[in-house]
């Protein structure tokens, strides 16, 4: 093996450009890759699921958050934007829905003629789900009753059918319900608790 010392002055140049050039073609790379990696932005991936607006359009999820963003309505225009706030999209507000209390009974295990006042059903904090008439499975809106068993939804005319309830108890029946232009049906949602 030769020594470093024992070559030529122009073999030393020689070695010397080529350890040079790659020094500096590593440093080069380095930097390169560096400011490559800084200017990919970082994606999402969203799901490729859809919901249905209360306009009756269809949206996927998009932007940063993968949010359902659904078109509003202008108040002035009557047009609409895709415009929607950071909490999951925004829906059109119109001047019609629904509306309603969710009643939860029998509350008391044996049934009494005439009823005792005490027994009487009790308005209960439940799951609604608001389907259209033509389309009983594929949910339009979800929302919840409150301690009093109320609730009231923005939607626009048509026929639909309201759902409360939990996955096991209380089981409340579907209930029929058809918004005019303007104005909010009130409906009843009844609920069985399951006491016998």
């Amino acid at each position: 093996m030769h020594n470093f010392m024992n070559l030529g002055p122009v073999a030393k140049g020689i070695l010397a450009v080529i350890f040079i050039a790659t020094a500096g073609g590593g440093v080069w790379y380095m930097q390169y890759m560096q400011r490559s990696e800084s200017a990919i932005p970082e994606g999402v991936a969203c799901t490729m699921d859809a919901m249905q607006c209360p306009d009756g359009s269809y949206v996927g999820r998009t932007g940063p958050h993968c949010e359902f963003i659904c078109p509003t309505v202008s108040s002035t225009t009557g047009s609409t934007s895709g415009t929607g706030s950071s909490g999951g999209g925004s829906f059109a507000e119109y001047t019609s829905g629904i509306k309603g209390t969710v009643l939860a009974g029998p509350t008391c295990p044996v049934e009494r003629n005439p009823p005792d006042p005490a027994c009487a059903d009790r308005p209960i904090a439940t799951n609604i789900v608001i389907y259209r008439s033509s389309d009983s499975v594929h949910p339009l809106l979800v929302t919840r009753s409150d301690e009093q068993g109320k609730f009231e939804a923005s939607l626009p005319p048509g026929r639909y059918i309201v759902r409360g309830g939990e996955a096991v108890l209380p089981r409340c029946t579907d209930t029929s319900a058809t918004v005019g232009p303007t104005g909010y049906t009130t409906v009843a949602v009844s609920c069985d608790t399951g006491i016998r």
